[in-house]
């Protein structure tokens, strides 16, 4: 029993001695990893009985959309001129009127968005929207898995998406 306890006493002082001494050098820097932050892009939509109320817009070729990946979107609702404040909408939006139940909304795949109305009633010329700005926001999957989904879904603006992902959204200026 003595032999065992010298040789575990030896190997600890051994062990305490080989990490006081100075650090080795330190190796290259890797190279950098590719910056995926979340981005923005804005585009005019039409939704028009010529086009059966849907519209398709390829995401840019400068954004990577993983399954994980989110994409949130806003309509463009008005424009306060005396503070110089667009006013966004976020997706979907139900429109009660006297004929039924509007909804405008979107989906997305991993290339392309989807924009489309639908209603309870047949849609006809009254329910065309033309020229309608959106603002497409993709979140990558590591900012979303920091967050809470919910809390993403639920943002009404990019500025509340800012401050629940702690980063600022890069916007594209595809137009």
């Amino acid at each position: 029993m003595k032999k065992v306890t010298k040789f575990l006493f030896a190997c600890s002082v051994m062990f305490l001695l080989s990490s006081c001494g100075d650090r080795g050098p330190v190796g290259p820097e890797g190279p950098p990893g590719p910056e995926i932050l979340p981005t923005s892009f804005e585009f005019p939509i039409d939704l028009t009985q010529n086009n059966g109320f849907e519209f398709f817009r390829e995401i840019p070729g400068q954004i990577e959309v993983l399954n994980s990946d989110m994409m949130i979107a806003y309509v463009l609702e008005d424009y306060i001129e005396e503070d110089d404040l667009d006013v966004w909408r976020q997706l979907p939006v139900t429109d009660f009127n006297n004929r039924g139940t509007r909804l405008f909304d979107f989906d997305f795949t991993r290339v392309d968005l989807r924009f489309f109305l639908d209603a309870n009633y047949s849609l006809g010329a009254a329910d065309e929207l033309q020229n309608v700005l959106v603002r497409a926001v993709h979140i990558p999957a590591d900012f979303v898995s920091n967050a809470n989904a919910k809390d993403l879904e639920n943002a009404k603006s990019v500025q509340e998406i800012e401050q629940i992902l702690g980063t600022e959204v890069q916007d594209l200026k595809l137009q």
